[in-house]
Parts: structure tokens; sequence; C-alpha cells
């Protein structure tokens, strides 16, 4: 369930997300009125794996998970997402469709800024850009390192069902 609300997100809040930090006051203050704000209750979901990535979303409050399915079925959290972080750049960046799902896990206020909007920002304030390189780089490093603590998880267990009684002794 959704609702939308008035209230605008306000400068000090948009400087709380790392990617807008370095900003001038006259690009926050663009930024600000590109946004819409709405509130979401605990389990509602935002996207889906596959769904067009049109548009961007900062959390004011609150939490979200970007979360896939693995191909045993078992669902796995990539991240859990509070106030000050943000989720779905990545589509719109490359306007391929989502990589995970999002679903908000505790009631949430968010700013969401469409691809359109987002990419004539980003032209006229290019500080954006590497910034955005950056989080997107850590956010990689954090899912190589889920990736392989999963599959090591993998292997071992594999083994396991392998060795005999003897081996195991």
């Amino acid at each position: 369930m959704t609702t939308n609300v008035t209230q605008v997100i306000t400068l000090e809040e948009l400087r709380s997300v790392p990617l807008f930090a370095s900003l001038e006051n006259e690009a926050v203050r663009e930024l600000r009125e590109l946004l819409t704000v709405k509130d979401f209750r605990a389990g509602t979901e935002l996207f889906h794996l596959g769904d067009k990535g049109d548009a961007m979303y900062l959390i004011e409050s609150g939490r979200v998970r970007i979360h896939i399915e693995d191909s045993t079925g078992q669902e796995v959290t990539l991240v859990e997402l509070a106030g000050g972080d943000f989720f779905g750049e990545m589509a719109i960046l490359d306007g391929q469709p989502r990589s995970a799902d999002a679903t908000v896990i505790q009631d949430a206020r968010l700013a969401i800024l469409d691809r359109a909007d987002f990419l004539t920002f980003v032209r006229r304030n290019p500080d954006v850009s590497l910034a955005m390189m950056n989080a997107i780089t850590e956010r990689l490093r954090h899912n190589n390192e889920l990736l392989r603590q999963r599959v090591s998880r993998n292997a071992n267990e594999v083994m396991a069902e392998r060795m005999t009684v003897a081996d195991r002794m």
C-alpha cells in the first residue's frame, strides 16, 4: 500500500545520501524538485526481477530488502537498506529490466526519481556519475563476497555428503 505525501524531502536529507553529498546547493534544490515522495507499508513489493527499470529510490526512512531467488528456489537477501541509502540505480542507468526484487520490510518513506529526470540531472551534474560508480562498485564487491561464501559453502556441503563415516573420523 502506498500513500502520496505532500511533504518534500529536505536539502539536508538529500545531502545525507552519499551520492549527493558533494552537490552544490542549486543542484540539490533541482534534484528535490524532481523527486516524488511516497509512504509504503511493510510488505509492499516495490518491484520484481525482470520488471521495467523506470525509477531510482532514495530511502528517507524505513527499511527495504533487495533479494533474489537462487537456482534451488531459496530466497537470498542481497542487502537490507535503510535511511540515506538508495537502490534501483542499475536499471535506470542501462535501461535493462530489474536484476532483483525489492520489498519494504519496515514502513518506509521513499523519494522516487524517474529515469528520464535522472539521466537529465546526471548529464548536468557529472559528479553524481562518479559517486554512483563508486557506490555500484562497492555493491558489486559485496555481492561477489556473498557469492563466494555461498559457492564455498555449497562446495563444502558436497564434500561432506561424499565423505564416508571413516573419512569423518
